[in-house]
């Protein structure tokens, strides 16, 4: 039997787990334009070779015209680069906050997230089960935010199960989840 066959709605909690680590990390760009958000990606790539190596990788090929062009605002990349220009910026920049973000986290005995149980509104009464949110103190980060920098989901998913493990004997009410929260 697989999740949702009776209608529960969520996510595993490794992909929850990864939004509230985006969440946190990228705080400030909620509210900024589309168009300061390029700009602010094309130069937070374009300070380092680090930056240029992310943009290859993410399959943005461009002369020194080009990125001078986007950089000025005089043209502006097609959609599809400027998601590909999103993406490199996001996966540089989980790679650059990762440290900084895990001695944030464990500092002073760790970070207490909340984790709040699936969905069950659209589930027949007769198979819902109680599941109460529950919160969880998790006091080493380490491998949590160095699977999220770099996008390791099976690591992600190990290191979620291996942090619930410990709730109660029913932790598997809490593999997939409706939402993480955190400070």
């Amino acid at each position: 039997m697989g999740f949702g066959k009776f209608g529960a709605q969520g996510v595993h909690g490794a992909t929850a787990l990864a939004i509230a680590l985006d969440r946190r990390a990228f705080a400030g760009d909620r509210w900024k334009t589309p168009e300061e958000k390029l700009r602010r990606a094309l130069i937070y790539l374009t300070r380092s070779a680090a930056g240029y190596r992310a943009m290859e990788d993410a399959g943005i090929a461009t002369d020194a015209r080009t990125l001078s062009a986007w950089l000025s605002q005089t043209r502006n990349p097609n959609r599809d680069r400027q998601a590909r220009l999103e993406t490199a910026y996001q996966t540089l920049r989980r790679r650059n906050i990762a440290p900084a973000l895990t001695r944030q986290l464990n500092a002073n005995g760790g970070t207490r997230i909340e984790i709040y149980p699936v969905d069950e509104a659209e589930v027949e009464v007769r198979h819902r089960r109680v599941a109460p949110w529950r919160h969880k103190n998790i006091y080493r980060w380490n491998t949590i935010v160095a699977a999220w920098s770099v996008g390791d989901q099976m690591r992600l998913a190990a290191a979620w199960e291996y942090t619930i493990c410990d709730l109660d004997s029913d932790w598997r009410r809490y593999e997939y989840v409706s939402h993480i929260g955190m400070p």
